[in-house]
């Protein structure tokens, strides 16, 4: 079985399986699509008046699925999809697209023992430098599990203890891997909502590709504070990160913020910022479970090598019965210790509106802005995309959407510059399950 097939079955699997358990589950959802969609340069190919730009005809066809579950003994949260694209014109043979971002963790042993599982599948450049197209992704997935053991001392401390096995894969570039890691800590318990707690993890990367990617041994030592309230729910890391490869030292201070507030009853506002020792793939992980669009193909530098991300990001979420805004923005610098010619500064920013037109019927517009520098290449990427939708919704079962999106990237290589339209009709129908 190959790379491509072995992430489908995995996320088929697990969807057919969460499917059948979802009878008795607190909130599960299933959304089924299809539609067909028209692009005036389906290969991104250069403004320059010499590479024929190709238009084509795309069929999808897909199913969504969304499961929670707050029982005594899990914790779930699982969003998935699986999408089938067709290309009338052969420009591109067809495809099916997996995507999952998965977490559970299974009471074993009243709340002594613990499993966990966490789960990420999607899309990938193959080529940074060059635009987005379905010659130019590949299918990356990076599966979690392992035994979380806690341990009382007494009213208010405790120790932990984890180990986790972990297997990364990617479809086409040689850098598959397991990891091997484990963490142990102390916890106070300074109040009901409230802990400090000092931490030390290491793991060990072994890629299938020894030859081409060496070992990577990473570890961590931080003190970690979280509190939880009424309207605040905030953890703060502090501490060391190093990683050790082929003789390849990287020392880094770990400091890192997550502050979520809910402004009030119908928004809420999201920071993340710090400096820690990273690589692709957790940036991968990371970048999935912050995205709205599950499907969202990620621009990443594909090499193995681990390197110090600074970064921000920060979204905010109105809802209300008739308008739903969704803004966020992020930041990060990436510095590598033995690819300098990938080091790179990322901006971003995204957002979506939607305005509910009448009892049927909603109009949204959308965008998303990324552009990335590279220091060392005297090279800089500006991809741009944004658009407008119409929607028609019958009761709770049936949406109807027209979907118009212009495409483009500036680039300061000669020849590089994108433009593509799309337009897309898509159908949606989601049955009523157990109702």
């Amino acid at each position: 079985m190959n790379k491509k097939m072995t992430v489908i079955a995995r996320i088929g699997l697990l969807l057919i399986s969460t499917s059948f358990g979802a009878a008795v589950a607190a909130d599960f959802g299933l959304e089924l699509e299809a539609g067909i969609g028209h692009s005036d340069n389906i290969g991104r190919l250069p403004d320059n008046g010499i590479d024929p730009q190709m238009d084509e005809i795309v069929y999808n066809a897909g199913l969504n699925i969304t499961y929670t579950d707050e029982s005594a003994r899990a914790q779930v949260d699982i969003r998935g999809s699986l999408n089938y694209l067709g290309y009338d014109g052969n420009s591109f043979g067809s495809e099916v697209l997996p995507a999952l971002d998965a977490g559970a963790i299974f009471q074993l042993i009243d709340r002594n023992l613990q499993w966990l599982f966490q789960g990420n599948v999607g899309q990938q450049s193959i080529d940074p430098f060059s635009p987005v197209t379905p010659g130019n992704r590949q299918n990356v997935s990076y599966f979690t599990t392992g035994p979380i053991l806690q341990i009382p001392l007494s009213a208010r401390f405790a120790a932990t203890v984890s180990a986790t096995y972990s297997d990364v894969n990617y479809e086409e570039q040689p850098f598959d891997n397991g990891r091997y890691g484990a963490q142990v800590g102390l916890v106070r318990q300074i109040s009901q909502n409230r802990s400090v707690s000092f931490n030390v993890r290491g793991e060990r990367t072994e890629f299938d590709q020894e030859i081409l990617n060496p070992p990577i041994e990473r570890y961590d030592a931080f003190a970690r504070f979280e509190t939880e309230g009424a309207r605040n729910e905030l953890a703060v890391d502090l501490g060391w990160s190093r990683a050790d490869r082929d003789g390849v030292e990287t020392k880094e201070p770990l400091a890192v913020v997550e502050w979520r507030r809910r402004v009030s009853e119908i928004s809420t506002f999201s920071l993340e910022a710090g400096t820690r020792v990273s690589d692709a793939a957790q940036n991968f992980r990371g970048n999935q479970a912050n995205s709205p669009q599950l499907g969202q193909v990620q621009n990443q530098t594909n090499i193995s090598a681990p390197f110090r991300e600074n970064f921000t990001t920060a979204s905010f979420v109105y809802d209300r019965p008739r308008t739903d805004v969704y803004v966020a923005i992020d930041w990060s610098d990436d510095q590598y210790e033995d690819g300098g010619q990938f080091d790179r500064t990322s901006t971003g920013a995204n957002f979506n509106v939607t305005r509910r037109l009448g009892s049927r019927w909603d109009g949204s517009v959308f965008g998303r802005i990324s552009r990335r520098d590279y220091s060392n290449l005297d090279r800089d990427d500006e991809d741009q995309s944004y658009g407008i939708s119409f929607g028609w919704r019958e009761l709770e079962t049936l949406d109807i959407d027209l979907r118009f999106e212009r495409s483009t990237r500036d680039s300061s290589d000669p020849g590089s510059d994108v433009t593509e339209n799309r337009v897309q009709l898509l159908f949606r129908y989601r049955p009523r399950l157990g109702r």
